[in-house]
């Protein structure tokens, strides 16, 4: 047997078939003249897979396909909610900025600012107010003046010489406090040197401008607090939310443009820039107070002691005297003895001439009835025909017949006299429900224990607001107002409030909004007013002093949030103190208490609120006399 030659790098390069390899062993190779092609097995059951010939499964196989987002759940988003006014303006805010000249005046440079800042911007429509809102500031400012209405005889507008100093028509404002918008104008300019109004009007004008210039903290301090309440815009909501950001986006501008860039002025504007944000979180939130106070511990308060307010009641009429008793013929007697001979001279209609009008009045009545006589009877079920033409039913002449309650032989009804009662008594009516302390404190003892005390009515400060206190175990032998105490201390929240700063006396004759501290007559306690005494009670021991000590007022724990400190509220408050009779009986507890610990336990001194007057902002101050 020869073996093969070997297998080299240049005789496997030049291999060439046929010859072929041999198969391997046990493997038949069928040439391709014996072959013999084979097509799908069909199957003799139903429950059998088809299967080509060869066994191999041809059973046609679903194909994979991606899913483009059929099944995918479809999600509602929710419409965008479109842009406020202010936050359209704050995205291009910091570009908007222009150059103004140093060497110009004040006056001048504010007037072109305003100018510019008008411009300078998309306003939004007459129906948000902000327009009039920016006239009114502009106003305020000196900017934008007021000319006074068509004088009945003046001289016709074509007939007229124009003044050199006249103010232009689209620019001028009415003398009201409904300021047009600021779009129904067809020129926007400013006001100039040359757009004064007579020297009146120019004066105001210019005291305006230089009241600003020179102070312009305290001039937004006036203008958000008693100006803002003698317009009348304190009682608008959107005024309050959007008066103070127009006015913040104006000194903003002014800040940013550099107008006055003099520290003289540049320092005091950043100050009444924060005095309007100030008064962009504190005028929307007095409507927030406005709404939640007093709350339901204040009303269940009043509807357990009653109103605190001093009330007007008319003086008892005099008893008459003897001599004042005229009778109905003595006055007419002096009636027929003033018809002189210059009784008609002295009245147009002398009773003679009225005597006569009556009597034609009397035949014209007659006159009338005769010819149209009047229905006689006749209730709801009598006959209609004949001479009485009488109606249904009985009736009669008075208020009780719309009831029939009584019969034609003027004797009562018994039917309708039994039911009608328990009828009236069923129908619905408007009465309201005094408020009572049972929802918010359930079952107390609280009206056994406690009584009103010093009832003072004045401005007070917000200092700041305590939380509900956690409860603590009180001794066995605690009377029973220590544990109302307890009770009213861990269930509401405690306001604290300071006096609001005294002012010129001045100042509280000229009508400031500021309440100055006035005990009422229905005060029970001690209180000194000026140190001197001006009512004196049982309770509290000490006394109060509404020019000094700071009280603490029980409020909901949800209210906690609308209360700021340093704003003002103008109220009447009533302190709760133990009753005479409670503050006995616990005289020896207490003693015995000191006796032991050597200290007596402080009375705690709570307050609740009635009548809600106003809410000042923290930075309040009255206008000026001249302003």
């Amino acid at each position: 047997m020869t073996s093969e030659p070997a297998l080299t790098l240049e005789s496997a390069t030049m291999l060439r078939f046929p010859p072929f390899p041999a198969p391997p062993d046990g493997v038949t190779l069928i040439s391709f003249t014996a072959f013999r092609p084979s097509g799908i097995r069909v199957p003799i059951d139903d429950d059998d897979d088809p299967s080509p010939g060869g066994g191999r499964d041809s059973t046609e196989k679903k194909k994979k396909r991606k899913k483009k987002g059929v099944s995918a759940q479809t999600v509602q988003v929710a419409p965008e909610r479109p842009k406020m006014w202010w936050e359209v303006w704050e995205e291009l805010e910091d570009v908007r900025r222009n150059a103004y000249n140093e060497n110009e005046t004040p006056v001048d440079r504010l007037c072109q600012a305003g100018v510019d800042f008008k411009n300078g911007r998309t306003w939004p429509t007459a129906q948000h107010g902000v327009q009039h809102v920016w006239d009114i500031f502009r106003i305020y400012l000196g900017l934008l003046q007021q000319v006074p209405g068509p004088v009945k005889d003046a001289v016709p507008v074509e007939d007229a010489v124009p003044a050199k100093d006249a103010v232009p028509v689209e620019d001028a404002v009415p003398v009201n406090d409904a300021v047009p918008d600021a779009d129904a104008r067809s020129d926007d300019s400013e006001m100039d040197d040359d757009d004064a109004g007579s020297s009146g009007d120019q004066d105001d004008v210019e005291r305006r401008l230089e009241s600003f210039l020179n102070d312009p903290e305290m001039s937004m301090k006036i203008f958000f607090s008693s100006y803002f309440r003698e317009k009348g815009l304190i009682w608008s909501e959107p005024r309050c939310q959007t008066t103070p950001i127009l006015v913040s986006f104006f000194l903003r501008y002014l800040i940013r443009s550099r107008v006055f860039p003099e520290p003289e002025y540049e320092r005091p504007i950043k100050r009444a820039l924060e005095v309007t944000e100030l008064a962009r979180l504190e005028l929307p939130n007095s409507w927030k107070i406005g709404r939640e106070l007093p709350d339901a511990l204040s009303d269940g308060c009043r509807g357990l002691w009653g109103s605190m307010q001093v009330q007007w009641v008319p003086p008892p009429p005099a008893d008459p005297s003897p001599d004042s008793i005229v009778e109905p013929g003595a006055k007419r007697q002096k009636l027929d003895e003033s018809d002189g001979p210059d009784a008609d001279v002295q009245e147009p209609s002398s009773p003679k001439k009225t005597s006569v009008t009556a009597a034609d009045a009397y035949v014209d009545i007659a006159a009338d009835a005769e010819l149209n006589p009047p229905l006689v009877g006749g209730g709801w079920g009598t006959a209609t025909d004949g001479e009485n033409l009488e109606g249904w039913g009985a009736s009669t002449d008075d208020w009780e017949g719309a009831h029939a309650t009584i019969d034609d032989d003027d004797s009562p009804n018994p039917v309708m006299s039994e039911l009608l009662p328990s009828v009236i008594e069923a129908l619905p009516t408007w009465d309201v429900k005094p408020p009572t302390l049972l929802p918010v404190l359930g079952p107390t003892v609280l009206p056994l224990t406690h009584t009103t005390g010093v009832v003072e009515q004045s401005t007070r400060r917000i200092v700041r607001v305590d939380p509900p206190r956690v409860p603590r175990l009180l001794a066995q032998n605690a009377p029973a107002a220590e544990a109302v105490e307890e009770d009213l201390a861990c269930r509401f929240a405690r306001v604290v409030l300071a006096p609001w700063e005294r002012l010129s006396a001045r100042t509280y004759e000229t009508g400031s909004d500021v309440l100055p501290p006035t005990v009422l007559s229905t005060s029970r306690g001690v209180a000194v007013l000026d140190e001197e005494d001006v009512g004196e009670g049982k309770a509290p021991a000490v006394a109060h002093r509404p020019w000094k000590d700071e009280i603490g007022v029980l409020v909901d724990p949800k209210l906690t949030d609308v209360f700021i400190a340093g704003m003002g509220l103008g109220a009447i408050w009533v302190e709760i103190v133990r009753s005479p009779e409670t503050e006995t009986g616990s005289a020896g507890a207490g003693a015995s208490k000191k006796g032991i610990k050597g200290k007596k336990k402080e009375v705690p001194k709570y307050w609740y609120m009635e009548q809600l007057v106003h809410q000042l902002p923290s930075f309040y101050m009255d206008k000026p006399e001249d302003n």
